[in-house]
């Protein structure tokens, strides 16, 4: 964490205090030490800056809010020290990290991984563009089997380009069948790790990226939606869902996804994260399958 000190003045600050409480679950490494409020003093010269360096550990993902930072500012022989506070309006958000890391096995099978043919990344599947002779790698549900039998060679659909492709990660925290049966905490924080892992590669690829998991932030709002809109500040919301969700279910995925599936967009690619699907969300992904969505499923920790 970085304290800028700005001086726009002529004469310098000979004195500079700088208290920095911290909030619990955070620590300051310094000198083999864990300080809960870590100090700094220096002296700021006129018309300058400097800049504080605090190292933090976190031992967990989390949002964390901060005390205000209290600063002494004194004259040279700090006689009549003045005692200032400043309030810090921003949480720090501490992102999940894959346990392990995801195999690239797993990644290649991301539509966002490598190699992902480009053709099928910004295809809006609303709106048909006409038709090509087939290409060696095309997928088989573009091909158009009416007019490739009428023609006598297999015909390519094509589509017009979008830049609005979406992806929908669902996460399931739990592990199996009814979700209460097993609570693997361990296994859920790798979960929610590959899904922080996955959604900066589709961000990165130009994906539009919206999330639902068997959880909740709060008590009684119902399972955890972020949609996929492209408002301001729809990313910070998305991984600060994603720091602060917790790690033990309160319903089946099944449900959920089958709720959410009710008013997505056809162009929507599912990516499925869970460890050990159970019969009523392997029938789901299914169902999504013959409607022709793209669903894709990874399990954090196994080799499906």
């Amino acid at each position: 964490m970085r304290v800028s000190i700005r001086n726009g003045k002529r004469v310098p600050i000979p004195i500079v205090r700088l208290l920095l409480p911290l909030p619990e679950g955070l620590a300051a490494a310094e000198d083999g030490a864990l300080p809960a409020a870590p100090r700094r003093r220096v002296s700021v010269g006129g018309r300058t800056e400097v800049t504080i360096e605090f190292s933090l550990i976190a031992p967990r993902r989390g949002e964390y809010w901060f005390e205000p930072l209290e600063v002494d500012l004194g004259d040279p022989l700090d006689l009549t020290p003045v005692h200032r506070t400043l309030p810090i309006e921003r949480p720090l958000v501490v992102m999940p990290e894959p346990i392990g890391g995801m195999p690239m096995h797993v990644r290649r099978r991301l539509p966002f991984g490598v190699p992902a043919p480009a053709a099928r990344l910004f295809e809006d599947r609303e709106h048909f563009a006409g038709v090509r002779d087939y290409e060696p790698g095309d997928p088989m549900h573009h091909v158009h089997w009416r007019l490739s039998g009428h023609v006598g060679s297999l015909q390519t659909m094509r589509f017009d380009p979008t830049r609005s492709a979406e992806v929908l990660f669902a996460l399931d925290v739990s592990h199996g069948e009814p979700f209460w049966l097993s609570v693997d905490t361990v296994g859920a924080e790798q979960t929610i790790g590959w899904a922080s892992f996955a959604a900066r590669q589709a961000l990165k690829a130009g994906y539009r990226v919206g999330l639902v998991a068997n959880t909740h932030l709060r008590k009684g709002a119902g399972p955890l939606r972020i949609s996929s809109a492209t408002s301001a500040g729809r990313e910070a919301v998305l991984f600060t869902a994603l720091a602060r969700m917790p790690n033990q279910p309160t319903n089946d995925l099944a449900p959920v996804l089958r709720e959410v599936a009710r008013r997505m967009a056809r162009r929507t690619t599912v990516l499925v994260l869970s460890p050990d699907p159970g019969p009523a969300l392997r029938h789901e992904m299914e169902v999504l399958r013959r409607r022709g969505a793209d669903v894709v499923h990874v399990a954090p920790g196994g080799t499906a």
